[in-house]
């Protein structure tokens, strides 16, 4: 069966759906409930965001928090985060407060100048380009006054064009390179427009128009945030060790293009969800970052960190082209929440508040870094996560939470941690309780096979009274156990793990010992006897001890627990329990 389609957007969007379901996942059910289950319950309001692009058949959840406590320029803000990686708002929020009684984020933007090019060829004469550049560059500005009639009433507009020689790198290659100023908007598709309207213009037989289309690259939209304090206001054992290592970690990053991407990568875990939860382009964000981290010839960080005299400072710059009117920002109901949250900024405003959150989040990471490390402090983060995927009770994430509480989380000791709690319940045997005890051997058989180990049935039912004996002060066993290996074998007495298989006490032979009884019942009734003695001269003389040839020298309490365990092992070893 063929999988092309046509027509596929003219189909409703159950259709769409039933074809996805039939083509692709062979028509299983699940895969139609997965799809609808994310619709809004809102008919307008899913409308809303199935018009946002084309062939939309579902909703994709992302989890929206909010990081407190960031003081920007004296100012307090709450800071709006989509995310979904665990660590990014807990950091967010703990180097928010840390930093709030330490000044805050300090903030400036630079400048707000964006950019925008029409790209053409042209094999003619440069000066005569030049002279009809100059010619027709009032022309160009006349040719967008009705597109930038409303822009720059706001104060925003085209700043500048100029044409750009870039035939030494591209034969015949030139550029119209125009400024804009687009304010509270983030002007693409003001920019867009005006650069067709100047391509229109400025075409002629010889200049050939390849495109027109605004840059991400922004170097001239520039944000600053510093945060800065004394050393000793670092806090921790040793301030200045920190503070040194801290500049040492962003030094390497300014030098190291392996570790600068992934320092980067940091810093746009913290401006990325502010991005998105205020309906920006990310992607835009995200390329007009990394080619300025490249501007000088070399990918490097975008941050920088500076220790002198006595002073640490901690600053990033970076492009930010956002906007907070029109586009996604005014259509989608939670980006406009996030705006009104953080008390309707500005562009400016915004670029500041997104720069102090992805400094905030590299200040995380490095001071994670070069202290108890990055997996610590993520693999806390990510603890619910695996948690939640393995279907933890709210018990079973009480009582692994606090596991990890002073102990580093991987996905391997979280799981283990789980497996651990979920095993089944050890069934210890009260061998005090002669009724038990009888009806758990009731059904044995003389010769019954073990699961492991070399006896019958019979045999370890005489073993178990054997062993009694020795407790009863009946059976003396010529063994000598160190004060020093029984200080290091009875605390396995307080635990609940269980005798290995394989246990074997070192004055047992390798076979089993023949059998002293007839039949089976004569050998319970023995061991019945042997336990009820053991019961007797423990109560005749409560201080009395008895060495064990494991173990070493046993009151009664570690008497009892070691019987516990001992009928345990060998009801096991048929079955029994």
């Amino acid at each position: 069966m063929s999988k092309t389609i046509s027509g596929f957007s003219k189909l409703t969007k159950e259709e769409k759906i039933d074809w996805l379901a039939k083509t692709y996942f062979n028509n299983q059910p699940e895969i139609i409930q997965t799809i609808t289950q994310y619709w809004n319950i809102d008919d307008k309001l899913q409308q809303l965001h199935d018009d946002f692009i084309e062939n939309t058949i579902s909703n994709f959840y992302m989890p929206y928090g909010i990081a407190p406590n960031f003081i920007i320029n004296g100012r307090s803000y709450v800071i709006p985060m989509v995310v979904e990686e665990s660590s990014v708002v807990a950091a967010a929020s703990l180097v928010a407060k840390f930093w709030s009684t330490r000044g805050g984020f300090k903030t400036e933007v630079i400048s707000t100048t964006k950019i925008g090019q029409v790209h053409f060829i042209y094999a003619g004469d440069k000066n005569e380009l030049k002279d009809y550049f100059n010619q027709q560059k009032t022309e160009l500005y006349a040719a967008t006054a009705s597109i930038t009639k409303n822009m720059e009433k706001r104060g925003g507009g085209i700043l500048d064009i100029q044409l750009v020689d870039k035939t030494d790198k591209l034969a015949n290659y030139y550029q119209l390179h125009v400024t804009f100023e687009t304010k509270d908007s983030m002007g693409a598709n003001f920019i867009n427009s005006c650069l067709e309207a100047i391509a229109k213009t400025f075409r002629k037989e010889d200049v050939e128009i390849v495109m027109s289309i605004l840059s991400n690259y922004v170097p001239e939209c520039l944000v600053k945030a510093e945060v800065s304090c004394t050393v000793g206001e670092l806090g921790g054992k040793n301030p200045e060790k920190f503070a040194q290592k801290f500049e040492q970690a962003v030094k390497i990053a300014e030098i190291e293009p392996y570790r600068a991407v992934t320092h980067n990568k940091g810093i746009m875990n913290g401006i990325d969800a502010v991005v998105l939860a205020t309906g920006n382009d990310f992607r835009a964000i995200e390329a007009g970052a990394h080619a300025y981290a490249s501007k000088d010839g070399q990918y490097k960080s975008l941050t920088h960190c500076e220790v002198k005299d006595g002073i640490f400072r901690f600053w990033i710059e970076i492009p930010l082209a956002l906007g907070t009117v029109g586009g996604l920002t005014s259509l989608h109901p939670m980006a406009k929440l996030s705006l009104d949250m953080m008390q309707k900024p500005s562009a400016r405003t915004l670029m500041q508040i997104i720069a102090a959150a992805g400094l905030a989040q590299n200040f995380a990471a490095l001071r994670a870094l070069t202290t108890k490390g990055i997996q610590h402090g993520h693999m806390k983060m990510h603890l619910m996560n695996i948690l939640n995927q393995h279907k933890a009770t709210n018990e079973e994430k009480e009582i692994v939470a606090t596991y990890f509480e002073d102990r580093t989380a991987s996905h391997s000791t979280v799981v283990e941690k789980l497996n651990e709690l979920r095993k089944p319940k050890v069934q210890w045997v009260d061998f005090l309780n002669e009724e038990e005890v009888c009806n758990i051997l009731s059904n044995l058989k003389t010769d019954a096979k073990p699961l492991f180990g070399k006896m019958s049935g019979q045999q370890m039912v005489e073993h178990l009274s054997l062993v009694t004996q020795i407790a009863n002060g009946n059976w003396k066993v010529d063994i000598y156990v160190s004060d020093e290996k029984s200080a290091r074998r009875k605390p396995f007495l307080n635990s609940d793990s269980e005798l290995q298989i394989g246990f074997k006490a070192p004055f047992l032979s390798e076979d089993p010992t023949p059998l002293k009884f007839s039949s089976m019942n004569e050998a319970i009734t023995d061991l019945i006897e042997q336990v009820q003695h053991f019961e007797t001269v423990f109560n005749e003389n409560p201080n009395r001890k008895i060495v064990h040839p494991f173990f070493g020298e046993l009151d009664y309490e570690y008497w009892k627990k070691f019987q516990v365990k001992h009928f345990t092992h060998h009801f096991k070893q048929f079955g029994l329990v």
